[in-house]
């Protein structure tokens, strides 16, 4: 077991002490965030204390996680195993709990635990269940009499969420090996949240994550197996090796297609600033999700900081590894935080050597309205009912579930009205969590989309070779938008630049914007993708910036520069997108070429 400092131990018992709690909060490295003081921040209270990484919803169930001790290993032939030990949440257990009964029985929750015999989305879709689909709970006790092979028998291993720092460890070396052992006979694993925090080599998150802060309480570190990384100012990079180059995370399971994976979180346009202090009444607790079959309904899921890509430090296109199966939608949508990027999964699966299946979940689609320790998140039932069915489609052959469920198809993805919502400037007046965390190497902000992928249809191309200047022009620059020759990429000849060039008199020029209104967006479109060029010489009095309905997505000044490097995110056909240039001195100039409206070729997408 993992054992804080002194001073560290002495911050958590003045938190106990702070909040009244029956249970102490993360006791020796293992918990995370109480329900009842997630509940006050959900429903407007005020508390004085940050919330702490993985979804943290819910103490771990204590030392030792009760249960077991009678010599052998409880499974007994079920399909499912669900981790419900040290370091998961109250309510992410009872979550997966009640996502496995759906399965089996259609029901709202399961009914020798709650009694609630009704079936979710009662009165409109519904599903009947598969009696074959069985699951067993396994305590941290019980998990360890079943480390000698008899979880290879389980057809699938949830893991929920809460802390990936407390269920690494939690479980320990000995549980990281069980499960990759289970791994190795093809097993299949799904990780919700904090699940899927576990499941990496480590990942990038802000604040606080249960391991001793020093330098990373109040900032971005980076925590791997290989130990804390702390941002040096010097370097520019997360190269501090924090604790003498003791690692806290050692027990992350790192495995197959994962092993050199880094995530990161919380998304704080989407869930709310998550330093708590600074505003205790965010109430960004749930967002529009877009599954990339486009057959499939928006969905609304609820999100507590689960793992994704793209955000500030990582790059799926270098990361290169499994299927991203949805996304949060971009741009505002019924008061929901719009958020930069723009090209966040939060639901990817990836097979492994063996022939089983690693997915993990960013929001936590398992989320039950009635079997539960909150409030509902700003979800409702036919909205749990529909992210419960997008699951059981995408995992439907590792479960060999008879028969399908349908999707209730007039269930609107709008949010639960609570009158709550704010917009991002309010809750960030200091710019998004997003712009002001520190940058590798100085660089522009986000991992960078790439490509959009070969599975979209390019429905517009804008590649500004008949020398027309597709949208609206506005502000004052000497030096505005214009076609150039300088600007092609991709063997175009053509592309726009703004800014001063080295032949011309320097002196801080005026912002230029070149606007695409909706008008010349097609209507299927889901992404848009582009060249983009700067030269390194942009720096911090410069502004190379795309925006989506206002909404900051993209910064390329203050870095190494880019040639002809390619972008992707997402945009709608209701959507307005504008290119914004600043040019502070000579030869600080903005590039953009090819610009593709990516989509379905199909009218089939719910907006």
């Amino acid at each position: 077991m993992i054992l804080p400092t002194a001073s560290s131990l002495l911050f958590l018992l003045a938190i106990h002490r702070h909040l009244h709690l029956s249970q102490a909060v993360l006791p020796r490295g293992q918990g995370s965030l109480s329900d009842a003081m997630l509940s006050t921040v959900v429903n407007g209270a005020n508390p004085n204390h940050r919330m702490l990484p993985k979804g943290g919803n819910g103490n771990g169930n204590g030392p030792g996680g009760g249960g077991g001790g009678d010599g052998g290993c409880k499974i007994a032939g079920e399909k499912i195993g669900i981790y419900i030990g040290d370091g998961t949440g109250t309510s992410s257990k009872k979550w997966a709990q009640a996502l496995a009964a759906f399965w089996q029985t259609g029901m709202r929750a399961p009914p020798g635990i709650q009694g609630d015999v009704t079936r979710l989305n009662s009165g409109r879709t519904t599903f009947s269940g598969d009696g074959s689909i069985t699951y067993v709970t396994l305590t941290g006790n019980e998990m360890t009499e079943c480390y000698s092979g008899e979880l290879n028998a389980l057809e699938l291993l949830m893991m929920p969420g809460g802390s990936a720092y407390g269920i690494q460890g939690a479980l320990g070396a000995a549980g990281k090996t069980a499960i990759r052992n289970y791994l190795d006979q093809g097993g299949n694993y799904v990780g919700f949240c904090a699940g899927g925090y576990y499941a990496a080599r480590g990942y990038y998150w802000s604040g606080y994550d249960g391991a001793p802060a020093d330098n990373c309480d109040e900032q971005f570190c980076r925590y791997e197996v290989a130990g804390t990384f702390s941002y040096d100012d010097g370097t520019e990079d997360f190269t501090e090796h924090e604790w003498g180059g003791t690692s806290y995370h050692s027990n992350l399971m790192a495995y197959g297609p994962l092993a050199n994976v880094i995530v990161e979180g919380p998304i704080e346009e989407i869930a709310g600033p998550w330093a708590v202090a600074s505003n205790p009444n965010a109430p960004y607790d749930s967002h529009v999700v877009q599954p990339t079959d486009p057959q499939v309904p928006l969905l609304r899921q609820i999100y507590y900081g689960g793992a994704t890509e793209n955000y500030i430090y990582t790059n799926t296109s270098e990361s290169n590894w499994g299927t991203e199966l949805a996304y949060f939608r971009s741009g505002s949508h019924d008061g929901d935080l719009s958020f930069p990027d723009n090209s966040l999964w939060t639901l990817k699966e990836t097979n492994t050597a063996p022939g089983g299946k690693i997915i993990i979940s960013s929001a936590h689609i398992e989320a039950s309205l009635f079997y539960t320790s909150i409030g509902d998140g700003g979800m409702t039932e036919c909205q749990n009912y529909n992210n419960y069915v997008f699951l059981t489609r995408s995992i439907s052959s590792i479960l060999g579930i008879s028969s399908l469920p349908d999707y209730d198809t007039i269930c609107s993805a709008d949010r639960k009205a609570e009158g709550n919502s704010k917009d991002t400037a309010s809750l960030f007046p200091s710019g998004l969590a997003y712009q002001n965390a520190p940058r590798i190497g100085g660089g522009g902000g986000g991992g960078g989309g790439g490509e959009c992928g070969s599975d979209l249809t390019v429905l517009k191309l804008i590649d500004f070779e008949t020398g027309d200047l597709v949208g609206t022009l506005s502000g004052g620059a000497r030096r505005p938008w214009a076609i150039r020759d300088a600007a092609a990429c991709n063997g175009s000849s053509k592309g726009i630049t703004a800014g001063i060039k080295g032949d011309e008199n320097g002196g801080v020029d005026s912002e230029s914007f070149l606007s695409i209104p909706s008008t010349d967006i097609p209507f299927s479109t889901i992404r848009m993708s582009y060249y983009y060029s700067y030269p390194r010489s942009l720096d911090r009095g410069d502004d190379f910036h795309v925006y989506v309905n206002d909404v900051l997505v993209k910064t390329y000044e203050n870095g190494s520069g880019a040639s002809c490097a390619t972008e992707c995110i997402s945009v709608s056909a209701n959507d307005e997108v504008k290119f914004k240039c600043k040019s502070g001195g000579n030869n600080e100039i903005c590039s953009i070429d090819q610009i593709r409206f990516h989509g379905s070729d199909t009218d089939s997408f719910r907006i």
